[in-house]
């Protein structure tokens, strides 16, 4: 097991609608060994997304890394990626699209809104698992999160598109 010497915190927002895959991220988190250095926050549909994203600009706290599903009630991951990849305080904030459309277009869109990964959720929990641990080693390795890094390492053996 890999072991971070980091006093820094990351924060990660899930954009999940579905508290049982919310539970299974935590699970991951948990198993991959970042549960001390990972706060997470989460929003339940794209209205609460877009509401937590201007709460944190306006308080000053910042998000590390958004994991985003599509198909979210209210308002759609499409237009909640769109929201954040268009504001010039939010733009660098790494978003993962994290959902179960194998559709082609879905992809292309969301990498023309500005995604910088798209991967559909993992059929089993240690695929989860594996990408929680390429986020560890990206910390580790790089003393930051590195996207290219992340995606670089869990695509090796498992199809993130990049």
């Amino acid at each position: 097991m890999l072991n971070i010497s980091t006093n820094e915190t990351y924060n990660f927002f899930i954009v999940e609608d579905n508290p049982a895959e919310v539970r299974l991220i935590q699970e991951a988190i948990k198993e991959a060994g970042l549960q001390d250095i990972v706060e997470l926050e989460y929003a339940y549909d794209g209205e609460e997304a877009c509401e937590y994203i201007d709460t944190a600009k306006h308080i000053n706290k910042p998000i590390n890394l958004v994991l985003l599903d599509l198909n979210m009630p209210k308002i759609s991951g499409k237009e909640v990626l769109e929201k954040i990849k268009s504001d010039p305080e939010m733009e660098h904030v790494p978003v993962i699209v994290v959902t179960n459309s194998d559709y082609k277009k879905d992809m292309i869109e969301c990498y023309r809104l500005g995604a910088d990964g798209y991967m559909q959720k993992p059929a089993d929990f240690k695929k989860l698992v594996d990408f929680f641990f390429s986020v560890k080693k990206s910390i580790e390795v790089r003393n930051k999160l590195s996207i290219y890094y992340i995606e670089k390492e869990y695509y090796d053996d498992y199809k993130v598109a990049v």
